[in-house]
């Protein structure tokens, strides 16, 4: 299970960008057997509309979306809220993404195909304090 939110009254949040529904299906099984409240979004549209009614804890975000780039989401996403931890998920090679985010501490990535433990190894690189069940 994760940690509280700063919040305690309030579950830890995660929205799930990622357009292929067999992924998404599995992420966010993930995420909600770590604890995580988690919404998806289909795209990037639909994401900052969902960001818009509720502040994420946590952004996964896939660079391959129908309607813009997810590292540009990310950047669009981190210039709203400051503190939200976001991870990019790419099936390509992350060097680039590396280099564009190499000053933002609360930025990680998550190489696809990736596995349950991939995913809590991520989050908790971002400092969430999860255990798989």
């Amino acid at each position: 299970m994760i940690e509280p939110a700063a919040d305690p009254g309030q579950p830890v949040r995660a929205l799930l960008v990622e357009d292929e529904a067999l992924v998404a299906m599995f992420a966010e099984e993930v995420l909600d057997s770590l604890g995580f409240e988690a919404a998806t979004a289909r795209s990037g549209a639909e994401a900052r509309a969902k960001w818009a009614q509720s502040t994420p804890d946590l952004a996964i975000i896939d660079v391959g979306l129908p309607d813009t780039r997810g590292d540009k989401l990310a950047r669009e996403l981190r210039g709203q809220m400051p503190g939200v931890k976001i991870l990019i998920a790419s099936g390509y090679d992350v060097v680039e993404l590396r280099e564009a985010f190499k000053d933002d501490g609360l930025t990680g990535f998550l190489p696809k195909p990736y596995t349950e433990e991939d995913l809590v190894k991520a989050t908790r690189a971002l400092g969430f304090d999860v255990t798989s069940s």
